[in-house]
């Protein structure tokens, strides 16, 4: 079978684009896939495709926050519009990593990492798992139903969506996973250069996203705020959550890359929107 690394560079890309999108969202994919790929089991190249997930996330932010202000144009209440936006999010998503969130959540029940691993696979929600998502929840809500401008609101959630996706590429490699199996366990050891590519894709994405959306003149404090500040900011909420995953579980699950996702995203929308408050 033909492997990724036969393709030619569009079909690669292809390829790449086709593991993110199937990976972080519920919109079919196959349109996306190269020939050599359609209706075969050949396995997907999903380590190599990361490069990609930053710029996902950065499109799921920017309809979010693109739904809201237009609803909020529309007349919609503001509260109301951030609601259909984060509806939409999550249903473009299938609440991938809300789901991790309530399921590392409802671990901190547990007193041995291996219930709390036990827990983590249990389909059913308990308290802390409602508690954390109403609070996630609230936060992008919250932040959502205070922007009034489109250009803020893609900026703002465009950057926090980009950071999310990216943040867990630092738990992956800077701990080994939990489990010998699952999904998350294929990312593992992530290669140097497959993080380097990622990072200067994220990167780029916050340097066009602040110069071409931001509303206010563009100075240098401007751009360190929009771009090395919440780079900096996810890097540390990654870090802490990594370290909370070493000693808690031994490493991470794909629960704590969901979890860290939401609690980046939830992060940076906070700290940018402050800064327009």
């Amino acid at each position: 079978m033909t492997s990724s690394g036969r393709l030619s560079i569009p079909d690669t890309l292809r390829l790449h684009l086709a593991c993110g999108v199937g990976l972080l969202t519920r919109i079919p994919v196959g349109w996306l896939l190269p020939s050599a790929y359609k209706n075969s089991s050949a396995s997907w190249p999903l380590a190599q495709s990361i490069w990609c997930w930053p710029l996902i996330g950065a499109g799921i932010g920017i309809c979010a926050g693109g739904l809201s202000t237009l609803l909020q144009c529309r007349h919609i209440p503001p509260l109301a519009a951030a609601g259909i936006a984060l509806g939409m999010q999550i249903l473009v998503t299938g609440g991938l990593h809300e789901d991790g969130l309530a399921d590392t959540a409802d671990s901190s029940g547990g007193m041995t990492p291996e219930r709390k691993l036990e827990i983590m696979r249990d389909s059913r929600i308990g308290s802390y798992g409602v508690l954390a998502l109403c609070l996630a929840t609230l936060i992008r809500a919250g932040v959502l139903s205070s922007i009034h401008s489109i250009a803020l609101a893609c900026l703002i959630c465009g950057i926090a969506g980009c950071l999310a996706r990216g943040a867990f590429l630092v738990v992956t490699k800077t701990i080994p996973p939990a489990r010998p199996d699952g999904l998350a366990r294929s990312l593992y050891p992530l290669a140097q250069r497959n993080l380097t590519i990622a990072l200067a894709v994220i990167i780029c994405l916050c340097i066009l996203l602040t110069v071409f959306l931001m509303p206010a003149p563009l100075t240098v404090a401007c751009l360190l705020t929009f771009i090395v500040f919440p780079i900096l900011l996810a890097l540390a909420v990654a870090l802490l959550i990594a370290r909370y995953a070493q000693h808690k579980l031994g490493g991470y699950t794909g629960d704590i890359l969901g979890a860290c996702a939401v609690i980046t995203e939830c992060t940076i929308m906070t700290a940018l929107s402050a800064l327009f408050y």
